[in-house]
């Protein structure tokens, strides 16, 4: 709903998300939303006294609404 939102009512052409290297759920999440990796942040998040790596994620609006397609007409379990 809030992808919708963004790129149907803001007009929003290409958002970003980071997520930790480590953090396998939230990576996970973004790459079933169809977004894509596009780099890797080195050292870029201050977590617990340690920097951790962090993946940049983009979606383009063109591909968001192409895969909402191919979502509705799928049966979901």
């Amino acid at each position: 709903m809030m992808m919708n939102f963004a790129f149907g009512e803001f007009g929003v052409h290409r958002p970003e998300a980071r997520a930790a290297i480590r953090n396998g759920r939230r990576n996970g999440a973004l790459r079933k939303l169809g977004a894509v990796q596009e780099g890797l942040l080195r050292k870029s998040f201050l977590k617990d006294g340690e920097y951790l790596d962090q993946a940049l994620w983009t979606i383009l609006d063109e591909h968001w609404w192409a895969a909402k397609k191919i979502w509705e007409g799928a049966i979901v379990h």
